[in-house]
């Protein structure tokens, strides 16, 4: 008798059965599964925060033209923006203030920009700059102004990442209200 309990632990030990790959197949699924899921929202946060950043920049800026008696613009490139001060007829960077320096967009982060309902093509800008002798250092891109009055230009900016799903919509109004929509 012992002899054959002595084989067929031999036999047991030498693989393994179908249900013992397909538990273990299941738990490497639904590993995967999670992780995917979490790389999602990780891109997907990253989105939301640099959403809030720029309407939490939108409206500093704002409150600035507004206390300090001076205009502001808020200039758009394919991959970033800037915020501008008019002084002495010219518009600067903002010299003292930090917060509302020029600022990149996280890699993977692509911007569109609607104004007046309408997007507008960072492409043709680019194309544009390139057929000019003009160095492209120099070249502008849209602006939009926040007045002393409280009044802005009233603009969209659409913003998602490459490998994410969720698009956060950046809508701000005449007024300068800002609101930041999830799509």
């Amino acid at each position: 008798m012992m002899l054959s309990a002595s084989r067929c632990s031999r036999r047991r030990s030498a693989g393994f059965t179908l249900i013992e790959l397909m538990v273990v197949a299941l738990i490497i699924g639904i590993t995967l599964t999670f992780v995917v899921v979490s790389f999602d929202r990780d891109v997907d946060d990253e989105v939301q925060v640099e959403a809030q950043r720029l309407g939490a920049l939108i409206t500093l800026a704002a409150q600035e033209s507004v206390l300090h008696s001076n205009e502001h613009a808020l200039e758009f490139g394919f991959d970033r923006y800037k915020f501008l001060v008019l002084n002495e007829g010219q518009w600067q960077a903002p010299e003292e203030d930090g917060m509302l320096r020029e600022r990149e967009l996280p890699k993977g982060i692509s911007m569109e920009l609607y104004l007046e309902g309408h997007e507008f093509s960072f492409e043709e800008m680019s194309t544009a700059v390139e057929s000019e002798d003009e160095p492209a250092a120099q070249a502008t891109g849209p602006r939009v102004y926040l007045l002393s009055s409280g009044e802005v230009t009233p603009f969209e900016v659409e913003l998602r990442h490459h490998d994410g799903e969720a698009r956060f919509m950046v809508k701000v109004g005449i007024t300068g209200k800002v609101e930041i929509e999830r799509e």
